[in-house]
């Protein structure tokens, strides 16, 4: 005999920066997925001005930015009974988001050595390619704008937050930001497929009401 299974499984959205030097701890896996997600489209302009010529003309994939609330809660069954709160409360949690912003320290370390043994020039490290997963339809190469971090609940005994809360700023990129060797450039042109797809299923689907309402 079959029983309810209980809370229905929810596939969470994460951010994974893919880090040859330590990807594992590069991995931001939602402890909640947002409850709201805002993107903001638009039409890329041209390098070098526009002229009446060139008002019908597309000039690549439109930017986008994409602004979303993150919640992290160490205590999240406490009153339940299920679980006690992690003993650095959300601090790893945290660490991992704000970490997508830093260079690995092996690398700053290595610049260092570099400088102090003659180097003229020493080129600033790159960041990890990071994309946002949220579900199959947005999976993107993005880059961080900004992490604004609200924490709140602290243990007692070592201040470590035990709720916070993350607002994140981040900017798409696409295949006219990304050279054509770029991992990050074919996985925009992929999610652009999917968008086509799906507004090709859309069309179809309209032109069908439209021709059954007339």
């Amino acid at each position: 005999m079959s029983s309810f299974p209980g809370t229905p499984r929810t596939a969470p959205g994460a951010i994974v920066a893919v880090d040859p030097v330590s990807a594992l701890s590069r991995v931001a896996a939602f402890q909640y997925n947002p409850e709201q997600v805002t993107r903001t489209l638009r039409p890329r302009a041209p390098a070098n001005g526009s002229g009446a010529a060139d008002r019908d003309r597309v000039f690549g994939a439109p930017t986008q930015s994409i602004s979303m609330k993150v919640e992290l809660d160490a205590t999240d069954g406490q009153e339940t009974g299920a679980g006690a709160a992690a003993p650095g409360g959300v601090a790893a949690g945290l660490a991992v988001l704000e970490m997508l912003l830093y260079p690995s320290v092996a690398r700053v370390i290595a610049n260092t050595v570099l400088l102090a043994v003659g180097t003229i020039e020493v080129l600033p490290p790159r960041a990890p390619l990071a994309v946002l997963a949220w579900g199959p339809g947005l999976v993107v190469p993005v880059r961080l704008q900004s992490v604004t971090v609200t924490e709140e609940a602290f243990d007692s005994a070592t201040l470590m937050p035990l709720r916070a809360s993350v607002d994140l700023q981040l900017d798409v990129l696409t295949y006219d930001d990304l050279g054509p060797t770029d991992p990050a450039y074919a996985l925009f042109l992929a999610h652009q497929v999917v968008k086509e797809s799906l507004a090709t299923t859309a069309g179809a689907l309209g032109v069908a009401r439209l021709a059954q309402g007339s």
